[in-house]
This record gives C-alpha cells, sequence and structure tokens, in this order.
C-alpha cells in the first residue's frame, strides 16, 4: 500500500493517539513487568488491541504497512508509559519486516491466518544448520531474544555446515516459537520486562521455504524494485536502528517531563531555594539538558526521513548515507545518557527512590543504549571512515 502524505500524517498522528489511548495500561504494567521480567498479559493485549505491532506488516495480510518515522513516533510516546513495550514493540515490527524477504509460501505460514502475529529476531549467528531432505536440521543457542515470550515465530540467523563440520554459509530461518526451549537467562537491572530470554533447538527441522540465504536478508536489492511497496524497499537493518534510538529519545524525553513537573514543588538542597526554578542554574542546566535531548531527536528524525524518503522514490541509498545513519542513531543514544544524568543531577537524590520513575527511566536507558545497533564508537567511525573511503567494519548496514 502506498499512502498519500496526508494520509499517512494522519494514520501517524491517529496511531499515537492510540498510544495515548492505552498508555494508562501500559503505565500500569510498568510495576509487574518489572517483577517478573516479562510484559503483563494486560499489557500485551493492549498491543494487539491497539495493533502498533502491526505498523511493519503488509497490508495484504492485515498489516498497517506505514513506515520508519511513523514507528519512530510511536516508539517515543510508548517509552513515556513503559520503554520495555516500547523496545519489545519495536522488536515485533522489525522482525516482521524482516520477513517479508522469505518467499512468500512462508510469508503466508506465518501471516497469513493472523495479521497480529509476533516475531522475534535474533542476528547472532550462534546456531549451525545441516542440509537435509526438503530443508536443513538446525541446533543452536541464540541469546537476548527480545519479547519472545509473547511470540509466535522467530527469524534464527545460523551457519550452514557440511558433513565435515565445514562452515560453506550463513542463513536465516523461520522457525515456530512453539518448537524452542526458552531458557531463562535475562537477569538486567534495564529493560527488565522485554523478557530478552535465550532460545535453544536442538537438530530441528526447518523445511526449505522458510530458510533463505544471510545475504538476502541483509541484502538492499529491493531497494530500487517498483512493485515493492515502499515500506518493503526500506533498507531494513537501519530502520531498526532508527527505531530503537527512537525508544531511547522517547525515555530521556520522559524523563525531561518528569523534571519538569515537579520543579516547581522542590528546593535544592542545601541552598535556601524553595522552588527550583528559582535558580538560574537549573533553569539554565535545564535548558542545556532539553536542549541536548532535542539535538538527539533531530539526528533520529532526519535519518528516519531520509529512509523513507528513498523508499517512496524506489532509490537505493548509498553506503555513505547508511554510515551516517549508522552515526545519528549512536550519537542520539549518547546525547540521551549524557542528558539522563543531568536530569538525575537536576532532580536531587529522590530520582534514585525506588518509588521514582527517574532511576527506571535512568536504567531503560542506559541498557538500550547498549544495544549492538546503536554503539555510538561504531557509529562514529563508520561515518568518519566514509570521508576517507575506508573498509566497512560492520557487515552490514
Amino acid at each position: 500500500m502506498t499512502y498519500k502524505r496526508t494520509d499517512l500524517l494522519q494514520l501517524r498522528a491517529e496511531l499515537v493517539g492510540r498510544v495515548h489511548k492505552f498508555g494508562p495500561v501500559f503505565a500500569e504494567g510498568v510495576a509487574a513487568g518489572e517483577r517478573e521480567r516479562r510484559l503483563p498479559d494486560d499489557t500485551v493485549r493492549a498491543i494487539d488491541d491497539s495493533q502498533v505491532s502491526r505498523l511493519w506488516t503488509a497490508s495484504s495480510y492485515g498489516g498497517l504497512e506505514t513506515d520508519v518515522r511513523t514507528l519512530s513516533e510511536v516508539a517515543k510516546a510508548l517509552s513515556h508509559y513503559c520503554p520495555s513495550t516500547s523496545w519489545v514493540v519495536n522488536n515485533i515490527n522489525g522482525s516482521n519486516l524482516l520477513a517479508a524477504k522469505f518467499p512468500q509460501a512462508a510469508r503466508d505460514e506465518v501471516f497469513g491466518d493472523d495479521p497480529g502475529t509476533k516475531l522475534a529476531s535474533v542476528f547472532a549467528a550462534t546456531g549451525t544448520a545441516v542440509r537435509t531432505a526438503g530443508g536443513y536440521l538446525l541446533t543452536g543457542s541464540w541469546p537476548y531474544a527480545t519479547g519472545i515470550l509473547h511470540d509466535d515465530w522467530a527469524i534464527l540467523v545460523a551457519r550452514e555446515v557440511d558433513g565435515k563440520g565445514e562452515a560453506v554459509g550463513g542463513l536465516s530461518m523461520l522457525v515456530p516459537v512453539a518448537d524452542l526451549t526458552i531458557e531463562d537467562t535475562w537477569h538486567t537491572v534495564g529493560m527488565r520486562a522485554t523478557g530478552s530470554h535465550t532460545v535453544v533447538l536442538r537438530e530441528a527441522f526447518v523445511p526449505g521455504h522458510r530458510v533463505i540465504a544471510g545475504q538476502v536478508q541483509r541484502g538492499r536489492e529491493s531497494a530500487t524494485d517498483v512493485s515493492l511497496p515502499p515500506l518493503f524497499r526500506t533498507a531494513a537493518i537501519a530502520a531498526m536502528a532508527v527505531v530503537c534510538a527512537s525508544v531511547v529519545i522517547g525515555i530521556g524525553q520522559a524523563a525531561r517531563a518528569f523534571v519538569i513537573d515537579k520543579a516547581p514543588g522542590r528546593g535544592i538542597a542545601p541552598s535556601g531555594y524553595t522552588s527550583q526554578p528559582d535558580s538560574q542554574t537549573f533553569v539554565s542546566a535545564l535548558g542545556r539538558t532539553a536542549l541536548t535531548i532535542d539535538a538527539a531527536e533531530l539526528h533520529v528524525n532526519r535519518a528516519a526521513d531520509v529512509l523513507d524518503e528513498a523508499a517512496q522514490e524506489a532509490t537505493g541509498l548509498p553506503e555513505s548515507e547508511l554510515r551516517r545513519i549508522r552515526g545519528d542513531v549512536g550519537q542520539a543514544v549518547n546525547l540521551v545518557t549524557v542528558a539522563l544524568d543531568e536530569l538525575m543531577w537536576a532532580h536531587g537524590a529522590a530520582a534514585f527512590a525506588e518509588s521514582n520513575p527517574l532511576q527506571q527511566y535512568w536504567r531503560d536507558a542506559n541498557t538500550a543504549a547498549r544495544h549492538a545497533m546503536l554503539n555510538p564508537r561504531i557509529g562514529q567511525e563508520l561515518y568518519g571512515g566514509s570521508f576517507f573511503g575506508l573498509d566497512l567494519v560492520v557487515p552490514s548496514l
């Protein structure tokens, strides 16, 4: 489906409105999510009812088939209520987009009966696949499977090995979650409710129609294919990095709003200020921090808009632009983590109380910002290297 710009903007606003409508449910589930290290059932139902996990699912299967900027805006809004929910929703949408690369028989199997089907994906090639009649036998252990407790299918990456155990290529494979063993390994200080546990398989059969080569999964050959809708011409890995960074941006915005809301009723120890806005030092520091978060959002918005424009026009993005996108997302999350430190100072020691949402924003953002796709130092190296034609230090952008 190709939306007119006015229709897409209207849908984007409607979807953000849905997030706010269900926001109290998402917020209510935060404490249980922290405690149980998974999204509560009410939160999962709210995800389904709001349809925010269908943004990157094909309209031909009943999905909303939107764009990068739309999911970015939805992610920011979700983070105000529950950062873990935002992270899981992004992972579902990103995985659903990756599934579009598989043959139609596989897509029909995954999405044909349920447009709300949820996928997970793990990029680490920690499994091995051996060719057998009609498909492959897949064995491995894959950590950090975000949202796996609530998903229906998983995309797992494996090395194909021959009879001698020698690697002969990389594969991307679709597996029903029902076939997986889930090991309880997600014990972290941040993003606890994402339930990003480890999944395990031992010689599980995967039919050939649910297997594609790794280079096909990562490739961008569809970028100029005018027979495809714009969403499926989008550089998927770059898009996933942008929406992951958007989660962190939303956390920073939520933390800023909280500090501003509470400031008039808080003093500044050990000074005589009884209201924080009376202090020009506080006001100036808050202005600087607010601009830092704004700058982070501008980086992410630029990256999202570049991806969407290229997809609309069916023009492939040059490598230099994809390098800059990785620089953009890394810079954005780095700016937010710095800003969150400043907001913790501004609010005061009460920020570290378990009952104070600031400490959770701080933990969640710093955990999410360490995702491999958001590494600011690698992003800087990629972008800097583009000026000199240096080789990629990341296998896929």
